[in-house]
């Protein structure tokens, strides 16, 4: 019901003025205690040639459908909890080093001493921002008497970003409703962007990126979209803005449309710069300075050197180059799959049903910038995802009876995608150590050697206690001499060389060793020779490979085995850990033995 025809006067109060103009009185709004907690609430002193009836059909109307609001919002919330906390369970996949090693890693090493720290850090290339909120996260789980437990150590701040992205998906969803000019498209909108695998595939994972997305999400909600008739405070959104370009600091490209359009609908520029965005950032980032100093023992801005190295320097080429169109031939169609078509058509359709471009300027700015830098990854684009999506809803407005058709379509697409990349693509790096940690019985921790690529192996934030010491194979680049091999190169470029010349004083200290089946066959002769035994099983890794130096289907781990002579059973075959259930399945299914002649004895 409209209140537009609700025959008002021109005055609200001229009903409460006599002929003279003198006030006979105001209107008064109370609240009266009932019994119990229940309280009504009274309006008294409304002009008498008002529809007091059609007044309160109004309001009851309005009330209804803010209680129908507050109940909707809270079962969405809900849906959202359950739905980013299955991805904690769901998504068990290797995706990049840095999930682990510019984060969680990091983390454990400030609080338990034991981590390794990659040479962006012993550069200060990084900011501590984001590992010192997981730090904080393993003091309260040590508060609370539960840091012994490495299954809580490393899926808790998972959790975290789970939880973070709850906020961020609620936010998204309310910004959908602000921009879009109906509710169905608005949802459409929304569920093109939850239904994204990418953003399922990222939302748990303990990346900056993820970080940067939910934080930016979030931010928005305080962005005058509205221009003059937004009546709300815009100094979160420049917090949070700070924020995220403390974590990483490309995101700044998104900032600067937003800021820029921010500063032309302002009446007064320079009151909105000196009154408002620089009382806000710069304690952010005097804080920012402080804690990186303490944290890397000297002077130094992370930010700077950041953008120093791989903007300014090109060193980002170092972690591989890419061209420049790889965002558009590969990147983008590889993250949002079938979403790209919904948002393209509601780019290119009708402008009554697509919100203000400017998400897509910052978008095309992002894209354009990153497509001059030599490296490129996909995670790099999570944050320009929900910027896109938010124009797919108008392509949904005119399917009709094909709207069902055409989202559930979507939604099972990105459905197997998921599945697909997180339970059976790339998930050799975490199995293969959780399966070493469940058969390993000797005393203290494991020692491991990963003879892998380098950093694709989880380390102390996944093992944690379990874990005594993890040998890598180092990738830092030497920039004093730019064409010298690093040590994993050098390794794949002849692995049994490798082995005889650096390798042979060293894999004494370790009580596993991890690498590829196809460098494993090259290699074996040097492993019989030092008594290193293939292990039985062999470890599932993915069907599609990333890289060259990765096995097409399994990763194998070796274990320390050899022949010896007992003085009573003559020659035995020795391997470490607990194998008797592995040894004797071995020995039945090639033939060796038969089931019933054979005995697994205790100790």
């Amino acid at each position: 019901m409209s209140i537009a025809n609700l025959n008002r006067p021109a005055d609200a109060f001229e009903q409460l003025e006599t002929e003279d103009g003198v006030r006979q009185g105001v209107c008064h709004i109370r609240i009266q205690q009932r019994t119990g907690r229940k309280t009504i609430t009274t309006v008294q002193g409304v002009g008498t040639e008002y529809d007091l009836k059609r007044i309160v059909q109004y309001l009851k109307k309005l009330l209804i459908f803010s209680v129908k609001m507050v109940r909707s919002s809270v079962r969405l919330l809900v849906f959202l909890s359950i739905f980013r906390l299955a991805s904690v369970y769901i998504v068990s996949s290797w995706f990049v080093p840095d999930e682990i090693y510019q984060s969680s890693e990091v983390a454990h090493n400030l609080v338990y001493g034991t981590g390794h720290l990659s040479w962006e850090w012993r550069a200060s290339l990084r900011s501590y921002f984001h590992p010192a909120l997981i730090a904080a996260i393993y003091q309260l789980i040590n508060y609370i008497g539960l840091g012994s437990y490495s299954w809580i150590i490393y899926n808790v701040p998972r959790i975290f970003h789970s939880l973070l992205f709850v906020v961020a998906d609620f936010s998204y969803y309310k910004l959908c409703r602000r921009l879009c000019i109906t509710s169905k498209i608005a949802d459409m909108s929304f569920i093109s962007y939850l239904s994204c695998w990418f953003v399922f595939y990222c939302s748990s994972r303990t990346l900056s990126n993820s970080l940067e997305t939910s934080i930016t999400l979030i931010a928005l909600s305080w962005f005058p979209f509205e221009g003059k008739f937004y009546k709300g405070s815009t100094w979160p959104y420049i917090a949070l803005g700070i924020i995220t370009i403390v974590i990483r600091p490309t995101v700044a490209l998104i900032w600067l449309v937003f800021g820029l359009y921010h500063l032309y609908l302002s009446p007064n520029p320079f009151r909105l710069i000196f009154r408002v965005v620089v009382p806000v950032a710069f304690p952010i980032l005097l804080l920012t300075i402080i804690i990186d100093s303490w944290a890397y023992g000297q002077f130094t801005i992370p930010l700077w050197n950041f953008l120093q190295f791989n903007v300014f320097q090109g060193g980002s080429a170092f972690f591989g180059v890419h061209p420049w169109h790889w965002y558009f031939t590969a990147g983008i169609p590889t993250v949002l799959t079938i979403q790209i078509i919904p948002i393209i058509i509601g780019l290119l359709g009708p402008n009554i049903f697509r919100p203000t471009l400017l998400p897509f300027y910052a978008t095309s700015l992002y894209i354009l910038v990153h497509s001059f830098l030599p490296h490129k990854e996909q995670r790099f684009l999570l944050p320009i995802i929900p910027l896109l999506c938010i124009y797919a809803g108008g392509a949904f407005q005119n399917l009709k009876k094909w709207q069902p058709t055409a989202v559930g379509a979507m939604i099972f697409i990105n459905f197997i995608v998921v599945i697909f990349t997180s339970r059976y693509h790339q998930v050799g790096p975490f199995a293969a150590p959780k399966r070493i940690i469940e058969e390993w019985r000797g005393p203290g921790p494991v020692s491991i050697a990963a003879l892998m690529p380098c950093y694709s192996l989880p380390g102390h934030a996944y093992l944690h206690n379990d874990l005594k010491t993890l040998r890598l194979l180092d990738c830092s680049p030497d920039f004093e001499n730019l064409g010298k091999l690093d040590e994993a190169d050098e390794f794949h470029e002849n692995p049994l060389n490798w082995l005889m010349f650096k390798f042979e004083k060293e894999h004494k200290l370790y009580d596993r060793i991890l690498m590829y089946e196809k460098i494993y066959e090259k290699t074996h002769t040097w492993f019989d020779k030092f008594g290193w035994n293939q292990c039985i099983e062999k470890i599932w890794h993915s069907f599609a490979l990333t890289s060259s130096r990765e096995d097409n289907y399994m990763i194998k781990h070796s274990c320390n085995g050899t022949i010896v002579e007992h003085p009573e059973y003559g020659e035995v075959i020795q391997l470490s850990g607990d194998q008797r259930e592995k040894v004797k399945d071995f020995l039945i299914k090639v033939g060796i033995v038969n089931e019933s002649n054979c005995r697994v004895h205790g100790f």
